[in-house]
């Protein structure tokens, strides 16, 4: 095995804390403590919660004199922290900020008011309003990103932003960009919901310090943090389909001076009954098993530096396939001639991952003093170094398998500085190493005899990158970014230009305008990105002269205004359109050959269209509307029989409206939410080879509720998913006969499961 030791820095988010700490209590308008509110740096991931007295110690952040105090079901406060001011005291009186920027707050869903990206925010609040088990569900409120199913055998879910599949937008998890290569058909099943703290969801293209990878948006995890106060907390939860579900964080400091501290984080989840609710022989979703646990540390030293490192395992069986099937029936030389003429189908995916990363920040030279908003800012130095490692043994009937392994080291150096208050640089060097070994047997190709068809084995797709960004900001006024990158890529032997540009104008104080264009890359991985060709019976067809090595470009922008109707700027309209245009596509075309799976690149236009509009209200105290509709137009060329040919992207829908009300009693002892969605046709690929026999899928809607009780330290919630039990009708097309090359599992357009009602407990102990 041919490794690569790299050593490169991404953006620590350049938070860099100073020695000096501010002390200070929370209290409402009566005087009351506020136990549990959240005090934290506007902008940055530094926070704590007050303690049972309302009372909160935090490190000082060099760059950033904001400090933010946030509780449920009051008004967010900022205020403005001196140079020398040790002490601060914040009264909060009740109701929700609707463009307070908070990780935890009323809103679920909002529109950040202050970024230099369209960025929507699902906060902590927004995690809770639904069953929340994994990553993928947490974006039921949400129209920018469309959750589904690749297929209807594996249960690999995956997401969809500006009409494109999840692959082209890049995922963080604080920075560090996860889910690439081998783990991305399974990732957002890895991260429990409860783990998070909110998440941030970038449209269009982003920063050039983040990598080439970001075509279509970016989407960024933030945890729960080792200086929460949060000594445990647990969620339980268990469905209707008695699957279920236990969340375990706890986060202490390890020192006195609470410069060293840490947070464990735990999941367990299991799929305890088989289910069948369109009777069709196959089990509607896998039986699941999942197990995954990670340890994070943050260590805060006098002079500013910080330095953050961590380590996650995660283990993920799945079986799936007909009702009744187990492995051992797959247990002697004669199973595949049996499966073949009993018409048994079955599958198992296997998937290992473990992670390790280290992060260190530290402010480096003079100050610049920025006087309009009487503080310093610091320049800073970051590094940080990522190691995954992802395995997976999977079998999708008796005729196709798939073994894959993959090692990834990446690594990144960053230096930021300031030039003035209004005008700084960023600059830096990243290298990875990706070692990638897979093999793909598709017995499909030849008969009994089979065919294994190595998918470039043990390949090592490294690079080395350069890369520089200048800001110019005018607070609350203008701000212009500039990036270059440039980068090459080993495996593929190409020189990798990107260069991204961005815009933000404060119109007016209420009013907002922003615009990015730029550039991106990305290598496809022909079986991970498409996971659900493997649950078909259709040979695969690989162009021996594939080029993996896809580019774009995408340009759009945004304008957001916030409106005075019952109270000052209670509500928000955000109106935004991108366009992105793709090179060199990699063709997964099931159309063209009713017996084949062609994979090849086109040359011909490939774009989408993607318009989307946004409000936010806040009518009374503690109801809130989030409501959003968004039209896609997504098109690609493939090869028709010899002729190049312009078609819509299958399975893409044309467009979604969504709708959420929440209200919450004084204090936030009761909650209730609702949402409700209309899902708009897609285009179902024919299969046929006759493209005038593709046919549209219906409109449909889904609705979802849940009513939680807080009591003290615990809060119970009660909840329905897909309330009027609407499913696909034949998410397998000939189930009754798996190894015609009619079988196909893989066209999912809409949901697979009916309603499904569920019930959970959470505990917070501080």
């Amino acid at each position: 095995m041919k490794r690569i030791t790299l050593f490169i820095l991404f953006a620590l988010g350049a938070v860099v804390a100073h020695a000096q700490s501010i002390t200070g209590k929370v209290v409402d308008a009566q005087g009351k403590a506020l136990p549990g509110a959240s005090v934290y740096w506007a902008d940055t991931s530094v926070g704590t919660a007050t303690d049972l007295e309302g009372g909160f110690s935090l490190y000082r952040v060099k760059d950033n004199n904001a400090l933010v105090a946030s509780f449920l079901g009051y008004t967010n406060d900022t205020i403005r922290v001196e140079a020398k001011q040790r002490e601060v005291s914040f009264h909060l009186t009740e109701g929700v900020a609707v463009d307070a920027v908070v990780v935890e707050g009323g809103l679920g869903n909002y529109i950040r008011q202050d970024g230099l990206l369209k960025s929507e925010n699902i906060s902590f609040a927004g995690l809770c309003k639904m069953a929340c088990c994994s990553l993928a569900e947490s974006f039921e409120n949400s129209a920018s990103v469309t959750v589904g199913f690749s297929d209807a055998i594996s249960g690999a879910r995956q997401i969809k932003m500006l009409g494109l599949a999840g692959t082209y937008t890049q995922i963080l998890d604080e920075n560090r960009t996860i889910m690439r290569g081998l783990s991305a058909p399974y990732g957002l099943s890895y991260t429990p919901g409860m783990w998070l703290s909110s998440i941030q969801v970038s449209k269009g293209i982003t920063s050039v310090t983040g990598g080439h990878e970001a075509i279509t948006g970016q989407i960024n995890l933030e945890h729960r943090k080792p200086t929460d106060e949060e000594r445990m907390f647990l969620n339980i939860y268990l469905d209707t389909h008695l699957k279920p579900e236990v969340n375990i964080s706890s986060a202490m400091p390890v020192t006195k001076d609470k410069r060293l501290s840490t947070v464990i984080l735990a999941h367990a989840s299991m799929d305890t009954m088989e289910h069948d609710g369109n009777d069709d022989g196959f089990r509607d979703m896998p039986m699941m098993r999942q197990f995954n646990i990670a340890n994070r540390w943050l260590y805060q030293a006098e002079n500013g530096m910080q330095v953050r490192w961590g380590a996650k395992y995660l283990n993920d069986y799945r079986l799936g396939g007909q009702v009744g099937y187990k492995p051992e029936m797959r247990k002697d030389d004669d199973w595949r001639n049996e499966w073949y003429d009993k018409k048994i189908y079955g599958s198992e995916v296997k998937n290992q991952e473990a992670n390790a990363y280290f992060k260190l920040g530290k402010p480096v030279g003079k100050a610049v003093f920025d006087k309009e908003n009487n503080e310093e800012l610091r320049s800073n130095v970051a590094f940080v170094v990522d190691y995954d490692f992802f395995d997976e043994n999977a079998y999708f009937g008796a005729d196709k398998a798939y073994l894959g392994r993959q090692h990834m080291t990446t690594a990144n150096a960053m230096y930021a500085h300031y030039f003035t208050p209004r005008s700084s640089l960023t600059s830096g060097v990243s290298a990875s190493s990706r070692w990638v070994d897979e093999t793909l047997t598709d017995w499909t190709q030849g008969g009994y005899n089979g065919e294994n068809i190595a998918l470039s084995p043990r390949r090592n797709e490294s690079e080395v990158g350069a890369y520089t960004e200048y800001t110019y900001n005018i607070k609350d006024k203008l701000s212009v970014v500039a990036g270059l990158r440039y980068d090459y890529a080993f495996h593929f032997r190409q020189h990798l230009v990107t260069p991204r540009a961005h815009i933000k104008w404060n119109i007016t104080p209420t009013t907002v305008l922003r615009g990015s264009v730029g550039m991106g890359h990305r290598p496809t991985d022909i079986v991970t990105d498409n996971i659900g060709i493997m649950a078909t019976a259709r040979a695969l067809n690989i162009d021996t002269n594939l080029n993996r090595m896809e580019h774009a470009l995408t340009a759009g922008g945004s304008l957001s205004h916030s409106i005075s109707t019952i109270e000052p700027n209670d509500m928000t309209i955000s109106v935004d359109y991108f366009y992105t245009r793709l090179y060199n596509t990699v063709v997964v075309d099931q159309e063209g050959n009713p017996w084949t799976i062609d994979i090849y690149n086109s040359d011909g236009r490939s774009r989408t269209h993607t318009a989307q509009i946004d409000i936010t209200w806040t009518p009374i105290k503690r109801f809130d509307i989030f409501a959003t509709f968004r039209y896609t137009d997504s098109r690609y060329t493939i090869n028709n029989h010899g002729v190049p040919t312009l078609v819509e992207r299958p399975l893409v829908s044309r467009y979604k409206a969504l709708i959420n009300l929440q209200y919450a009693t004084n204090m936030r002892k009761w909650t209730f939410d609702l949402t409700a969605q209309l899902n708009g046709p897609a285009r179902i690929p024919t299969q046929t080879g006759d493209l005038k026999d593709s046919t549209l899928s219906p409109i449909y809607p889904m609705l979802f509720a849940q009513v939680s009780r807080r009591i003290r330290k615990w809060e119970i919630y009660v909840g329905c998913e897909n309330i009027l039990n609407f499913k696909q009708k034949e998410p397998i097309i000939s189930a009754d006969d798996p190894y015609s090359t009619a079988f196909n599992s893989s066209l999912i357009w809409g949901p697979l499961m009916g309603a499904k009602a569920y019930i959970g407990v959470r505990f917070n102990l501080y």
